[in-house]
């Protein structure tokens, strides 16, 4: 995987700074659901302009029927995927304080309340985990494929997981390591009167669709290997 690309292809795009503009607009305005529909089916179309060879420049801001669709069919996905932990956490969670109140506050409720936290704790962890590598594999599966059934493709989605693992884990570290930069980056900013203030506001904008952009470059890349398509070779039919 290109890493250093998928870094910096956001500065490379002519038009960069507005299509980066829009992408925070959508982000800030994203507690209204359709902005942030509309941003996950642009990440959605990063991945596919990837995967077809693209590189080099963000994808135009078009289309917004499409993106919309995009976004909704990818999220329905993700929720689907994630119902079960829920219900796990919320079932752990709901007799972890029933033993608590049942028992009162002896020794033992504070050990079965102990427990159940612990409990609690480890379906969470699971529940962050499974996000990690399902959150990547459903995107790709939904850009290659382009149809909300081939989501609940278990087999298939797995196998993205599978072979592909490795690749994930670093699409992860990138965008973790490139957060954590920028947040440093914004508390010196931060640190400076008047300029200094109005330049960590405009980046703390800025920074989750940038980071959002970067992972899109590298799920494309991901994709274009489940393909087997090479570094700027073409994209087959996406219907397979």
């Amino acid at each position: 995987m290109d890493v250093n690309k998928a870094v910096r292809f956001v500065m490379d795009d002519k038009q960069w700074i507005s299509k980066l503009l829009i992408g925070a607009v959508m982000s800030v305005l994203g507690f209204l659901i359709l902005p942030a529909l509309i941003l996950q089916g642009y990440l959605v179309k990063i991945i596919r302009h990837v995967m077809n060879g693209n590189w080099d420049s963000l994808p135009e801001w078009d289309n917004w029927g499409d993106l919309l669709k995009d976004g909704f069919f990818v999220t329905v996905a993700q929720v689907v995927y994630t119902l079960p932990f829920i219900l796990l956490i919320i079932i752990g969670g709901a007799a972890t304080g029933g033993i608590a109140n049942l028992m009162g506050s002896d020794d033992l409720a504070a050990i079965m309340a102990t427990g159940g936290g612990l409990l609690l704790l480890c379906l969470v962890v699971l529940f962050a985990v499974a996000l990690l590598f399902l959150t990547p594999a459903i995107l790709i599966q939904y850009a290659i494929k382009d149809d909300l059934s081939a989501c609940f493709r278990f087999g298939e989605v797995f196998d993205i997981i599978r072979n592909h693992m490795s690749d994930i884990l670093v699409a992860f570290v990138v965008t973790l390591v490139a957060a954590f930069v920028i947040s440093i980056l914004i508390g010196i900013l931060s640190l400076i009167p008047c300029l200094g203030w109005i330049a960590a506001f405009l980046i703390g904008l800025a920074v989750g669709p940038y980071i959002s952009f970067v992972s899109g470059h590298l799920y494309g890349q991901i994709a274009a290997k489940v393909l087997g398509n090479k570094v700027g070779g073409s994209m087959p039919d996406m219907n397979l």
